[in-house]
């Protein structure tokens, strides 16, 4: 049953007060944002996210969102002003006395409470009780996720991944240690063609490697790369290179997550930006994607971390940073890595709560991807 207009408790979290507009079944037509000049910020930008989804807002501001007596009386006021007609309260946001004052005066008043629960994103009612509680539909996209914690994705690739490459992804995550050799050779060709797409010729040793030499054959058969007469990899485009330097493997995961069902946007080599001091900081994520309106964030690696372990921290340093800011507990993150992590930074992805796949494990990473998104 739809309810028209709803009461949103604004603080800094502002999904749970996005996800019920986004619902076509219990989506409002009138929301009224109750905020303080501490919250201004969030509650501006909510207010745009909610004007784009067609709901009409208005601001119902508070002097001091810590005092009960205050929220209390202005509770009351707009219980008096609105009540005659259908009203609701989202009582998830906002302060404790907020939250606490605004339950008291709508429970006194007999009007609907419902709070939004993070952990399986249903809508639980408080009040009345006879009411069922029920899952909010998976709406929302990516950008108004990153948009809702004050970030803009400047950039993104969605496309499918051609089925030669997923073969040859596949191929490569098939026996890791047959190829990880080799991989990291090609790697450094790749790494060192940055800007030109030409790299240092190959040594006599590479030359003599078959293995090596059936590999660059392989993706030259693919129109990824060339061989000119000074036995230099001259690769055919930036995304060619940046496949061949392990963004294969970024492709690989995004690939075998478009196949699961539960997973309501995704997208992979997202650019995004967020002001930081007033001066925009850039960042990236590999791979990330939504299931159940919940964000999950993936780096995928195919460098040798025991050559340079501080590369490993820096990752598990970026998801840890990023699952925070962008959903906090409710965010999951995973660290793939076609090589071995060392044992110390999977000691530290633990404390961290950081899943780890690395080295053989890839070869199941349809199944670690499956269970990640279905053990809530």
């Amino acid at each position: 049953m739809q309810i028209h207009t709803h009461l949103f408790l604004v603080n800094d979290d502002l999904v749970p007060n996005i996800t019920p507009v986004l619902d076509p079944s219990f989506c409002p037509k009138k929301v009224f944002l109750m905020s303080s000049s501490a919250t201004h910020i969030s509650a501006g930008r909510l207010k745009k996210i909610l004007n784009d989804a067609g709901v009409v807002v208005h601001d119902w501001f508070i002097n001091d969102s810590w005092d009960i007596e205050h929220v209390r009386e202005k509770v009351l006021e707009f219980v008096g002003d609105h009540g005659h007609g259908d009203i609701a309260l989202n009582v998830t946001g906002g302060t404790k006395p907020m939250s606490l004052a605004a339950y008291e005066i709508f429970h006194y008043a007999d009007k609907p409470v419902y709070y939004v629960n993070p952990e399986n994103d249903n809508v639980v009612w408080m009040h009345p009780r006879d009411r069922k509680s029920f899952d909010l539909a998976d709406r929302i996209k990516l950008p108004l996720f990153f948009n809702a914690h004050d970030l803009r994705i400047v950039s993104s690739k969605n496309g499918a991944i051609p089925q030669k490459l997923r073969d040859l992804a596949s191929l490569l995550v098939s026996d890791v240690s047959r190829y990880v050799h080799h991989l990291a050779i090609l790697n450094y060709f790749a790494s060192e063609s940055e800007g030109t797409l030409l790299s240092p010729a190959q040594k006599n040793e590479h030359l003599k490697d078959q293995e090596l030499q059936s590999l660059i054959k392989l993706l030259a058969d693919l129109y990824l790369l060339t061989v000119d007469s000074k036995f230099r990899l001259r690769f055919m485009s930036e995304d060619a290179r940046f496949f061949v330097n392990g963004g294969w493997l970024e492709e690989h995961v995004y690939s075998v997550l478009g196949g699961l069902s539960s997973i309501q946007d995704l997208a992979r080599n997202v650019d995004f930006v967020w002001d930081e001091k007033e001066s925009p900081v850039k960042n990236e994520i590999d791979v990330a994607f939504l299931a159940d309106n919940k964000l999950y964030l993936i780096e995928c690696k195919t460098k040798n971390f025991e050559c340079k372990q501080s590369d490993a921290d820096e990752v598990l340093y970026k998801l840890d940073t990023l699952r925070d800011y962008l959903g906090g507990k409710e965010a999951r993150a995973m660290f793939v890595s076609y090589n071995r992590i060392p044992a110390i930074h999977k000691k530290r992805s633990e404390e961290l709560g950081i899943k780890v796949c690395e080295g053989n494990a890839i070869r199941s990473i349809e199944a670690v991807l499956r269970e990640w998104v279905s053990k809530r």
